[in-house]
């Protein structure tokens, strides 16, 4: 018997879609969206969600956390995933390529999260950093051959461009993961800290379509100089080159946001860099870090494409990010609360914020995962 989910009585918002604010219907039958319209009968096989104008949204996707409970860093998925309202969780560079089966075994498969890997290219991933500051920490065709055996699992290469990661290989390291990249046809995802290198040589080395991550960080190391974006950043924008939050422990900064939005370098992605350091502060969870999207000033419907289209399309999730017939049944369903609330960034700074994300409900595939008393 086909398992199907009817939703009734919510404010779609998927830009991307054409939903904004919209009150529609929507069946999900076999775990893909079958039908999205102004009003749908219930029929005797269906289950139905009845809601009361809460906003729904596509899933939300985090596109940088660490959920291989085999490192140090690794928290359960689910904890920081459905259980929170986000539905995918991309692994950013925790396993590489002498680990990685590990990793899906033990923690992508068991999960209710969709969980994918952006997988580093030094082979242990970051089970024993310094992970890619010596050469022999890493090895391209190794890396190849793991892709082609997991290739449904892995959606990009990540490099962590921090003295603390490459020592004094600097940017000759990060140019072995870029390398590797460019060889499996997918997108870099490259974490931005203290040098070496330099932010100016990790921004020239990026293409179209590859992603920095924590580039509004309250570091030197970073995107601006006397209060304007480094032209090396404009550039870098100009040829599709992403910018991501990645909120994490040490790598988000509201001035630094502030400053940002002020000149009109919005992020294209928020992501969270959940881990067993941040996931209980200040990082919380993704919506928590949307909220602070919204205390900044930037509108909801912007700030949901940020966690939903924008990183299904450039890590090729195609059949994620959107409402749409066909699609995977994916839904994070919220209310957003008004009242005062106060929000942490990663050094200490407070915002006051006037609105927050409140999940109510996670649906993955046509099954409700999470609902909220």
């Amino acid at each position: 018997m086909k398992e199907r989910l009817l939703i009734k009585g919510g404010s779609l918002i998927d830009s991307a879609s054409g939903y904004l604010f919209t009150k529609k219907d929507i069946l999900i039958e076999d775990g893909h969206f079958k039908k999205i319209a102004e009003s749908i009968l219930p029929e005797k096989d269906m289950k139905v969600l009845l809601l009361s104008g809460e906003f729904v949204s596509p899933g939300f996707i985090d596109a940088h956390a660490h959920v291989y409970r085999k490192i140090s860093l690794g928290v359960e998925a689910d904890e920081i995933g459905v259980r929170k309202g986000t539905t995918t969780i991309i692994d950013a560079g925790s396993a590489g390529p002498s680990n990685i089966e590990d990793f899906i075994e033990q923690d992508i498969k068991v999960s209710q999260t969709r969980v994918y890997s952006a997988m580093h290219y030094a082979k242990m991933g970051l089970k024993e950093p310094p992970e890619a500051d010596e050469p022999e920490k890493y090895d391209l065709d190794l890396a190849a051959n793991t892709y082609e055996k997991f290739k449904d699992y892995i959606v990009a290469i990540k490099a962590r461009a921090s003295r603390s990661c490459v020592g004094q290989l600097g940017i000759t390291s990060i140019k072995e993961g870029k390398a590797l990249a460019k060889r499996l046809n997918l997108p870099l995802i490259v974490h931005i800290g203290n040098p070496p290198p330099g932010i100016l040589e990790v921004l020239d080395l990026m293409e179209e379509g590859d992603i920095i991550t924590h580039a509004f960080h309250g570091k030197d190391n970073n995107l601006f100089t006397n209060g304007q974006l480094k032209p090396e950043a404009i550039a870098a924008r100009n040829r599709r080159v992403l910018f991501d939050v990645g909120h994490g422990k040490d790598s988000f900064n509201f001035k630094v946001g502030a400053l940002a939005k002020k000149l009109g370098f919005y992020p294209d992605i928020v992501s969270t860099d959940l881990h067993s350091l941040n996931y209980q502060g200040p990082v919380f969870s993704l919506s928590v870090t949307l909220d602070k999207m919204l205390a900044l000033g930037y509108n909801l419907e912007t700030c949901i494409n940020m966690v939903t289209q924008m990183p299904a399309t450039y890590l090729g999730l195609e059949n994620l990010g959107r409402i749409k017939k066909g699609t995977l049944g994916d839904l994070t369903i919220f209310t957003v609360d008004e009242g005062t609330f106060d929000f942490t960034d990663s050094n200490q700074n407070i915002l006051h914020g006037t609105r927050s994300i409140n999940v109510r409900y996670t649906i993955v595939g046509g099954k409700i995962v999470m609902e909220k008393e």
